[in-house]
């Protein structure tokens, strides 16, 4: 799965503004209520940048939603089934970051499963671990990734591996290696 940015895109940026016009919220009572700059608000509804989880669930929580209705289309959930084919979902890429959501019906989920593509770093300054509510699993389905957390506990994980943790202890996933990584991420905010 390589990231395209195109017709399949996530315009997160346009579920935010609407989902705001719907609560006659302006953009500064927003960035207020969610705890996010005025500016780094209107880039991510202008689709300029990408957000953080940590910055979508703050969203979310300003606008009174679950962070999986900023992360789907307007299609209503299926009652009971949600089917996926590949290289179908939604997709949206930061730094080295590649993410497609499986599924766009994800109003009324409180999972969030990603297939996400970690690209080699293209930075030589590391990344630190960041945090956000809820918990996480990830399944490494190719190449190596290095998973740190808030202790510094570095584990090198294979395809196979898989951790499933507290999305409030502070945590990273990155790419050691020059050949892409890919892994089963799945969200629950």
């Amino acid at each position: 799965m390589s990231v395209d940015l195109s017709a399949k895109a996530l315009k997160i940026g346009d579920i935010i503004r609407r989902l705001r016009a719907e609560r006659d919220m302006s953009l500064t009572g927003l960035a207020q209520r969610a705890e996010v700059s005025k500016s780094n608000l209107s880039k991510i509804e202008n689709n300029a940048i990408s957000p953080t989880f940590d910055t979508i669930e703050r969203i979310a929580r300003g606008l009174g939603v679950r962070p999986g209705v900023l992360l789907s289309d307007d299609r209503p959930a299926a009652q009971i089934l949600s089917f996926s084919r590949a290289g179908e979902g939604a997709q949206s890429a930061r730094g080295d970051y590649g993410f497609e959501y499986l599924f766009p019906d994800l109003q009324d989920r409180r999972m969030v499963p990603i297939v996400t593509e970690i690209h080699p770093s293209k930075s030589h300054v590391p990344a630190h671990p960041s945090s956000h509510g809820g918990e996480e699993f990830f399944y490494v389905l190719e190449g190596k990734v290095e998973f740190v957390s808030d202790a510094q506990v570095l584990r090198v994980m294979h395809p196979g591996d898989s951790v499933y943790f507290s999305s409030d202890v502070q945590h990273l996933v990155r790419n050691p290696t020059d050949q892409v990584a890919r892994v089963l991420w799945v969200w629950l905010g």
